[in-house]
């Protein structure tokens, strides 16, 4: 699959905030092109959600999504 753009990337996080946890995602999230051997990370200091982008290149949208699902419930925390 193809890497989604910035704004494309931020709607989907939002997106998915607004229908799992009913609420917009108010943070910053990008790809992190050094991650190695984790889906994603969330930052609190800095309010940012790290993705890897491997992870969208070689598994399915489920997989991802469920990745994204995970980062911004610690998001929340």
């Amino acid at each position: 699959m193809e890497l989604l753009d910035d704004q494309d990337l931020f709607n989907l996080v939002n997106k998915l905030s607004l229908t799992y946890f009913h609420k917009p995602f108010l943070h910053d999230v990008a790809f992190n092109f050094r991650l190695r051997t984790t889906g994603g990370r969330y930052i609190p200091n800095k309010k940012l959600i790290e993705l890897n982008p491997k992870y969208m290149q070689e598994s399915d949208m489920e997989e991802f999504i469920g990745i994204i699902k995970h980062e911004l419930i610690q998001s929340m925390i």
